[in-house]
């Protein structure tokens, strides 16, 4: 699906190809949002440690899927480009050089998930019973990080072909496992064993293995062009690939890493903040996932057809989707939030485990939420979809990390150990490091470093 340097923003084929790129991303993160919901829902029936418990173990879930993302950016990144420039052998020497780095890098945190993990668990968690279930939970799914991996890889090297559907199907399948399977483990029913927490882990992993064997057995039966035997990925994994890829990906995979770590510090510090504070954060992941599908699936389009057109040399191209995406994203997240402060009282009604003075709190941070997530959403918007689509992955790096570790972290840390005030109050420290790096973002974009061709030198 390559971009014709005649399209514009107004022409049908301009937006079939947004719509075929962004929604089939969109659905997968609303069923991906759905299924954080189920999960809450289903484990809160449990008590508030299961809850607080599950949420921690989710929590380092999503700081590794964050990795794991950053991993296969990189090579997404210059797939994308390289299929602007018709170059089909280096997507794939791409892709292989992808799949090594990143199976190389899970496997000892594959280890460190499975061997004892209430050793290191406590660090991050004063609550002994929270502990000791969020530990059984890794556990059980210490080889879903191994899975999740090679699956993340192929989805992202198949979305910057074009190719969002199969990605979306194989996590629809993923999705009703899941549910399916959290139902009948968690409670006993359909004649399995009620297995409480442990029950949510299996599921988790059954579903996450079914979720993989799908994507990557899709492009082995249709004989995909990145159906790579393992002989051939290997021999398409040399030092020189290896060296470019890290130089290129190492900002973007440390960006991705410290991002995830910092975020999953907020939730580690909320915990010092009181379990009811925790489980309100456990209930507003899912929520924020929810919201935020559809501009991830916006963000994908945008890199995507960026990339394209910086590797095919359409630089007017490149500022012109800037535009258009930048200003469909301040539509939509306006019309969201507003949209979302009027549902609150539906929203609550869903976690219907909550005591009151839990409710009054989730409607505050709510609240919260509806009036500062637009500054998050057009940051991520830029720096995802249009930024790290032409490389500037350091730039990124900086001004990602620097607003979080010396702005919003150590603030964040000052509202729970240090004042009283309200947790929905300390939520909002949260938002300080999006106000912080807006403006070198919006600067950054408008001098035009990220216009630039990255696979030039290899088209052949």
């Amino acid at each position: 699906m390559p971009l014709s340097k005649s399209i514009t923003a107004k022409s049908s084929t301009f937006w079939k190809s947004v719509l075929l790129l962004a929604l089939p991303v969109a659905l997968q993160m609303l069923l991906q949002s759905l299924l954080g919901m189920a999960d809450v829902v289903m484990v809160g029936d449990l008590g508030p440690e299961a809850l607080a418990a599950v949420g921690l173990a989710a929590k380092l879930h999503f700081l590794l899927l964050v990795m794991m993302s950053g991993i296969a950016a990189g090579g997404s990144v210059l797939i994308a480009q390289y299929s602007g420039s018709k170059n089909s052998e280096g997507c794939r020497n791409t892709l292989s050089v992808t799949l090594a780095v990143g199976v190389a890098v899970i496997m000892p945190l594959v280890a460190a998930f499975a061997i004892a993990p209430q050793v290191w668990v406590n660090w991050i968690n004063p609550d002994p019973i929270v502990v000791a279930i969020a530990a059984e939970y890794i556990q059980i799914t210490a080889l879903v990080l191994l899975l999740t991996q090679i699956a993340v890889i192929y989805e992202a090297s198949l979305r910057a072909l074009g190719n969002t559907t199969v990605p979306l199907i194989g996590g629809a399948v993923s999705v009703l496992v899941n549910i399916a399977l959290n139902y009948a483990l968690i409670f006993g029913h359909w004649g399995f064993p009620a297995m409480g927490v442990a029950g949510a882990a299996w599921a988790t992993l059954i579903a996450r293995a079914a979720h993989m064997i799908l994507v990557v057995g899709w492009v082995y039966a249709t004989r995909h062009s990145f159906a790579l035997g393992v002989r051939d990925i290997c021999a398409r994994v040399d030092w020189p690939k290896v060296k470019r890829y890290i130089v290129f990906a190492l900002p973007l995979v440390a960006n991705y890493t410290l991002w995830g770590v910092g975020n999953a510090t907020y939730h580690v510090l909320t915990g010092f903040a009181g379990t009811e504070a925790l489980a309100i954060m456990g209930v507003i992941v899912p929520i924020e996932s929810l919201f935020f599908a559809l501009f991830i699936g916006l963000a994908n389009a945008s890199a995507v057809l960026v990339g394209r057109a910086l590797g095919g040399d359409n630089h007017d191209e490149a500022w012109r989707l800037y535009r258009f995406f930048d200003q469909l994203t301040i539509g939509l997240v306006v019309s969201g939030c507003l949209i979302l402060w009027l549902i609150r009282p539906w929203v609550i009604a869903i976690f219907d485990q909550l005591d009151p003075a839990a409710e009054a709190l989730l409607a505050d941070v709510l609240t919260v939420f509806s009036l500062l997530i637009w500054v998050k959403v057009l940051n991520m918007m830029r720096i995802m979809g249009v930024l790290r689509a032409g490389g500037d992955n350091k730039f990124c790096l900086a001004v990602d990390i620097s607003a979080m570790w010396l702005v919003g972290i150590p603030l964040y840390a000052a509202g729970v150990f240090f004042t009283a005030v309200p947790f929905a109050a300390i939520f909002a420290l949260m938002y300080l490091e999006e106000a912080i790096k807006f403006i070198p973002v919006v600067m950054r974009i408008r001098k035009r470093y990220w216009i630039k061709n990255l696979v030039k030198v290899d088209a052949k």
